[in-house]
């Protein structure tokens, strides 16, 4: 009796295989971007973040002597440093402050994603976006 197919062999189906899943790889990789949801509007002494996801805003507000120093926003997170604190939103927990400290200068500050890194004179800090806690480590050395 005929056969009325043959047996593809290994490599056959390995070549068909990789041609199936190459065009998946840039759909993979686009769906691992976080877009961006959230915006700072700064007006007057009022801080507003604009929170796409929820569909809401947020208000928190500055301090009579309070003064914007620098602002940073990721694709989640939302950060305000000022003469005296440091003010963060995050998407899912919405406004957090942590108090600077007598004499302390940022060095540093970045933003990506849900995340915030600040460097101090004095502190290393960070912010989880979706968490809403503050990470805080001590740089000045023991002696």
């Amino acid at each position: 009796m005929k056969r009325f197919y043959e047996r593809p062999s290994a490599v056959s189906l390995f070549v068909l295989l990789i041609s199936l899943c190459l065009p998946l790889l840039p759909a993979a990789n686009a769906s691992d971007a976080v877009p961006k949801q959230v915006s700072l509007i700064i007006n007057g002494k009022r801080l507003v973040a604009s929170n796409v996801r929820f569909s809401t805003f947020a208000e928190t507000k500055l301090n009579a002597q309070e003064v914007i120093e620098d602002k940073a926003e990721g694709k989640g997170v939302i950060v305000v440093v000022t003469n005296q604190r440091f003010i963060a939103y995050g998407l899912i927990t919405g406004w957090s402050d942590l108090n600077t400290k007598a004499g302390e200068k940022v060095e540093s500050l970045s933003v990506e994603d849900y995340a915030v890194f600040i460097t101090t004179s004095i502190r290393d800090l960070n912010f989880n976006g979706e968490t809403g806690v503050w990470g805080v480590r001590d740089r000045r050395v023991e002696r």
